[in-house]
């Protein structure tokens, strides 16, 4: 079963905390899946990933199938996927399909403070007691 972490957010600005867990994994030497539903947030992402500090670099790719595999160690994607064979899955903006996130061994997702955030972290309750069933 994926080992879950919640990250409290202090406001519901997720780009800029979003870009430094980031950060920290892939300084950490791991690889990951930034999962970003809405095509319009992965662009803006995309763009933020290279500009959110100068002094940053988060080597990333955005992908889609027709790219097939990948060696960079941050992708973000739209819809499932593993082309860079990572084991951690990053929740940019929205709820990945179920099934596709259970095979990665980390998920990271941040959470908004106020009724939103309790609304996801019991997703994630709910998530993990069916995980623990099967």
């Amino acid at each position: 079963m994926a080992r879950v972490e919640l990250h409290d957010l202090q406001s519901d600005k997720r780009a800029g905390e979003l870009a430094r867990l980031i950060e920290t994994l892939v300084a950490d030497g791991r690889r990951l899946i930034v999962w970003v539903a809405d095509e319009g947030r992965r662009r803006i992402f995309d763009d933020w990933l290279w500009t959110f500090d100068k002094l940053a670099f988060v080597p990333h790719s955005v992908w889609q199938p027709s790219l097939g595999e990948v060696v960079d160690p941050v992708v973000i994607v739209g819809e499932p996927g593993n082309p860079n064979s990572a084991t951690v899955l990053v929740i940019g903006d929205d709820l990945p399909p179920v099934d596709w996130a259970r095979g990665f061994d980390e998920i990271h997702d941040l959470i908004v403070p106020g009724a939103e955030g309790e609304e996801r972290r019991g997703w994630w309750e709910r998530w993990r007691d069916s995980a623990r069933e099967d």
